[in-house]
Order: structure tokens, then sequence, then C-alpha cells
């Protein structure tokens, strides 16, 4: 029984404007020797022989789909093009598509210095890739929810997920710089967004409008050219570090650690405690208030030292407490 991919279905209409295929069409050389990187069937590499007069190598891990991507290409192999030695059989190319490819890879940086082998001088890699950023998943993840699909932005068999910072340090780190770019755009109106965030009980300003747009929210997929460079980048970018939750209880942590060992400080407590006795010379009420600050401070600090961990979270849920208020 034929078990052809998801993707088996996906037509190529000439005529179409803002899609993936579509966007690619525009940049793949007329006449020139094509691999399809993850062709499926064969629909758009087919495309491109009959309209472009395109030589196309269509590579995919799929055997159903490649039978059939064989009738209408001029070859079509199952092969996993991270695999330096077995691409060697396939010979140099005017241009590498990566289809909603990229995302697929375990690998993909070193997959794509893999194939800068097989490029000619001059040659192109012509990619789309999915927005992990698109505005669809930003509400998604707002309401609490990351649905899976079978195909589309959160395709269960995504193996990463990109944002254009991402797409552009992948390039980057492979020796690719990227060229040119033209986008899938797929946008909301205002009216459909505001009714959505008040379901969830926020109300949109013209600036989260504004920081939408400077975000490219409306991105679906993004659809581009890179060519190599002549030598792999000597210092990559450092990889970004952003606070998470988990850091922030650990900066919570850090503050009452140090709070800790300022009350163990001897002189610290020295100055508190003879200041706390100079008091006590004043009317006898106050010497009673004193008194009794006094014993809580002591029976503070002991605790201190006697339960640090215990401290810790006692404080730590103190501050969440009065964060959620």
């Amino acid at each position: 029984m034929s078990e052809t991919s998801a993707y088996s279905g996906h037509q190529f209409t000439p005529e179409a404007r803002n899609n993936s295929w579509s966007n690619m069409y525009g940049f793949v050389p007329d006449g020139g020797r094509v691999l399809d990187v993850g062709c499926s069937v064969g629909n758009f590499g087919e495309a491109l022989e009959r309209l472009k007069g395109c030589t196309v190598v269509g590579v995919d891990l799929n055997a159903d789909d490649i039978a059939i991507a064989a009738t209408r290409l001029s070859e079509a192999y199952v092969l996993d093009v991270s695999d330096a030695e077995a691409i060697g059989v396939l010979g140099t190319f005017d241009a590498i598509l990566f289809a909603d490819v990229i995302e697929h890879l375990v690998d993909p940086r070193a997959t794509l210095r893999t194939i800068r082998s097989l490029l000619n001088p001059g040659g192109i890699v012509v990619y789309s890739i999915p927005n992990m950023g698109h505005l669809s998943v930003r509400l998604d993840l707002l309401e609490g929810r990351f649905p899976y699909t079978e195909t589309g932005l959160l395709d269960k068999t995504h193996l990463h997920y990109y944002d254009a910072h991402e797409i552009e340090d992948v390039f980057t780190a492979a020796g690719f710089g990227i060229i040119e770019e033209e986008p899938v755009v797929a946008g909301y109106p205002r009216g459909w967004i505001d009714d959505r965030l008040v379901r969830l009980g926020l109300t949109a300003s013209d600036e989260f409008f504004a920081a939408l747009d400077e975000s490219e929210s409306n991105v679906f997929q993004y659809v581009g050219v890179a060519i190599p460079l002549s030598g792999l980048p000597r210092n990559p970018a450092p990889p970004v570090r952003k606070v998470m939750p988990v850091d922030e209880l650990l900066n919570y942590a850090n503050e009452i650690t140090m709070e800790n060992e300022h009350l163990k400080n001897t002189d610290d407590l020295n100055v508190e405690l003879i200041a706390a006795k100079a008091e006590l010379s004043r009317t006898q009420d106050e010497r009673d208030a004193i008194r009794h600050e006094f014993v809580a401070l002591r029976d503070h600090v002991a605790f201190v030292k006697r339960h640090p961990f215990a401290f810790l979270k006692r404080t730590i849920d103190g501050r969440l407490r009065r964060g959620r208020r």
C-alpha cells in the first residue's frame, strides 16, 4: 500500500502569488540544474522543468514519494541530504532548493555546510522557512495553547522553529549570506485581533500594533536566496541570553543570599545591637518596645543561620504573591 507524505498533495499554480512556491519560483534561474531537497512527489520540480527549462534532481526520505517523483523529474533518489558521502553522486547545481525543509533537519547548519560543495560557481540556495513569530502562534501562546498540526507553522514533524534572527544565524554559521527575501505574508484585520485579545482580558494599544508591525508578525514564511561566502565566519555571534522565569527565581535567591550574608556579618550586627541597647535608656514603654524589636531581630538572625533554605523559600513565596497582585 502506497504511503505518500502529507506534502504530496501540494500543487503549484503559476498564476499564484504570495505563497512559498510562487515566491521561490521567481528566484530559480531559467535553464539551471536544480537540486530539490525534500521534493516529495516532484510537483514543484516538474513545474520548473516544464516552465523554466530546468533540469531537476529530487531527493527525499519517503520512498513512495520518490517513486512518483521519478516519473516527473529528470532524476529522483531516496537520499538523506545530510549524508556527505551519499550526496557525492548527485553532481553540482546552479540552485539548491529547501522548500520548507530546513526546519525538518536535525542539524541544519551542518547540512548547509555539506551542500556548499554541490554548488556551481555563482550557485544559490533558495529557501522557504515558516516563521514561528507569526501572529497566529503568538495569540495561541497567549491562550496557553501550542496546537501541533499535520502541516503548516506547527507541523508536528518540525525539529526546529525559526524567526528572522534564527534564520540569519543558521545561514551565517554555515558560511552563507542572505542576499534577497520575498516573504509570504498573512495578516489579520485589527478588529479581529482586538476581539481575540478581549477574550483574554487584554486591550491592544497603538503601540502594540506598531510593535507587531516592527517585529514582522504578519510574515508567515521567510522566502529568500542565500549565497556561499568566501569563508566560514571567524567570529560567530554569541548565543542570545534571555531571562526566563527560572532565572528570575534564581535572581531572587541571589538577593536573599546576599541579605543573609549581610545578617551574618558580625560587625554590622554589632552596630545594630549597640544602637538598640542605647535606646534602653529611654522611658519604660520605649524600652519595652525596643526590647521586643531586639528580641525579634535576634530570633530572625538565629532562624536565618539555622534554616537558610527555609528562609529563602519563604521570601521567594512572598515576592511571588506580591507580584500577582
